[in-house]
């Protein structure tokens, strides 16, 4: 088993001061020199497992993601006022309203956040190996589910980020991570912070 496989699930800390979090589960702006306006078309899945690509986030990864977008146990709002519970969540867009399912009207357990957790990022990844077009080893999976966990499918296939790591460009993954930080007109510490990690998972398979 590698370093970067494990079959333990991650612990999850419950976030119980989401400013803490400082922005770095805010859906970042697409940046002027992030996105390309020809985007290739999309690969297949089979694709991906005949260039060997892992099928889904690790745990570790699943940790990774959670540091950055918290685990909130109740129902709150996210930073664009979009009913959210557990690792990011979204139950539906718009504020609470007191219309949200009773499981969620009541909290969870942190093993539920786990558990959407994991199906939410299941889209993810699947995204990632459709859009990506050149070999990942599981670090590299798992920093680029992150970004698309956060960004958004739309956002990934639109990127310079996609464009650059789809010709081999592996070394330019960083600093493509780290333009997608605005939100707001504003660079956020969080996003900042959470580009920086990702960069160098990507690049380091550094999940700490």
């Amino acid at each position: 088993m590698s370093d970067t496989e494990t079959t333990e699930a991650p612990e999850l800390e419950e976030t119980t001061d989401l400013a803490a979090l400082e922005g770095s589960n805010a859906m970042p702006e697409v940046p002027a020199d992030g996105a390309v306006e020809d985007a290739e078309p999309e690969g297949k899945d089979e694709d991906a497992e005949a260039r060997g690509m892992p099928p889904s986030l690790s745990q570790r990864g699943a940790g990774f993601i959670a540091r950055f977008e918290g685990c909130v146990l109740h129902v709150y709002n996210d930073p664009t006022r979009n009913a959210t519970i557990g690792v990011g969540h979204l139950i539906h867009l718009g504020p609470i309203n007191g219309g949200e399912p009773s499981e969620f009207r009541h909290g969870i357990t942190r093993k539920r956040a786990l558990e959407l957790l994991m199906g939410d990022a299941g889209k993810a990844a699947r995204a990632v190996r459709r859009l990506i077009k050149v070999p990942l080893n599981q670090h590299q999976l798992d920093a680029l589910i992150s970004f698309t966990f956060n960004c958004g499918e739309g956002n990934l296939a639109a990127s310079t980020l996609r464009k650059r790591l789809n010709r081999g460009e592996y070394a330019a993954v960083p600093s493509e991570l780290n333009k997608w930080v605005l939100s707001g007109g504003k660079r956020l510490p969080g996003l900042i912070r959470r580009r920086k990690a990702e960069g160098a998972l990507f690049s380091n398979c550094k999940y700490d």
